[in-house]
């Protein structure tokens, strides 16, 4: 058997590691990626709060709207009021932000107290906790039978920075 001396090979031309350079440029390869994906990712998680914060705008603003309609549409014209909801404290909501009517002997309220919008028919129920400001006015002064509601949400979404609105305006006909 014939001994190999290891000192008699001279080194190979193809190295087993990686040598400085092409570790600082992969890391600055893989730092820029990173970097990119995350502001990548962040602009969707981004687009998703907005996404949301408004499909639930848009769906309080039709159940608002759509709960107010149908029961305003078979009040008695005589018994709607129209007014600020609390009457002792001017600053705090809106002007106009409440509204009372009869309907077969059954009395309804929609106002606005803060943030949440309340319906009263027997019992009180919060019917959107992103309410900016609700409006009940009469669109012409001598007709009493066509009610406006102007309603708007507001919702913030990422950093605080950027809300979502949502204005629904609704003509209703009061038919009795």
């Amino acid at each position: 058997m014939k001994l190999i001396r290891l000192s008699a090979y001279p080194h190979s031309r193809c190295s087993k590691g990686f040598t400085l350079i092409e570790l600082m440029i992969n890391i600055v390869t893989i730092s820029i990626l990173a970097m990119a994906l995350g502001s990548l990712f962040l602009k969707w998680i981004q687009f998703w709060q907005l996404s949301s914060a408004k499909g639930e705008i848009q769906r309080d603003a039709r159940t608002c709207i759509s709960a107010m309609n149908k029961n305003l549409r078979q009040a008695d014209a005589s018994s709607v009021v129209i007014d600020r909801y609390p009457a002792y404290n001017q600053g705090s909501n809106p002007p106009f932000s409440r509204i009372t009517f009869t309907n077969d002997n059954q009395q309804y309220r929609y106002y606005q107290d803060g943030r949440d919008f309340y319906e009263v028919i027997n019992s009180t129920r919060v019917l959107a906790r992103s309410l900016r400001s609700v409006q009940f006015t009469y669109p012409q002064t001598s007709e009493d039978s066509i009610v406006n509601i102007s309603i708007t949400f507001e919702k913030k979404t990422y950093s605080a920075h950027t809300k979502a609105l949502q204005l629904s305006v609704a003509k209703v006909r009061i038919m009795n």
